[in-house]
């Protein structure tokens, strides 16, 4: 409810303090790893709720963020995925047709960019993701991709040479 994440879950044995940690220590901090994949999850798959326990964790934990950022650097990059969502690169198609995209595309330099395969036969999808297809809406059996900001994306893309030269010139 006042944001965050504790060390342990509500039904663990009882302790005499339940630690909520925001600082980074020797690893990551556990509440900025979640605020960061919340925010990730949020925007992948058109999640609010996801979003809001991202915001609620940076509330929680902002004092300590402005009077320490140098012991916050987990919480600061989801806080800067927040308000600069990653670019993420969604792929759907037959397995290898995608996998040979995919593998293209990471030779690309771009630190703030995600690449994602989905096959076209993975089972269970979220919306968000599944309603990810060729035009038609349906499988067209040829790859296809879709480039997203946070959780907006564009139309689809079936051309490796045309994606790759849409975010060329967009560097």
């Amino acid at each position: 409810a006042a944001g965050g994440f504790y060390f342990t879950s509500d039904d663990h044995e009882s302790l005499i303090f339940r630690s909520k940690s925001f600082a980074d220590d020797a690893t990551p901090a556990g509440n900025g790893i979640a605020a960061l994949v919340f925010q990730r999850l949020g925007h992948l798959l058109a999640e609010p709720r996801y979003l809001r326990a991202t915001e609620r964790t940076l509330r929680a934990a902002w004092l300590s963020l402005e009077k320490y950022p140098h012991a916050h650097t987990t919480l600061l990059i989801a806080l800067d995925e927040l308000l600069n969502p990653t670019e993420t690169l969604i792929l759907r198609g037959p397995r290898d047709e995608i996998t040979s995209w995919a593998r293209e595309l990471h030779k690309l330099y771009a630190p703030h960019r995600i690449v994602l395969a989905v096959p076209d036969d993975a089972e269970d999808l979220p919306p968000a993701l599944a309603e990810k297809t060729g035009p038609s809406g349906a499988s067209r059996g040829a790859a296809v991709a879709y480039v997203c900001k946070g959780s907006t994306c564009s139309a689809p893309i079936d051309s490796l040479g045309g994606l790759i030269s849409k975010l060329r010139a967009r560097v």
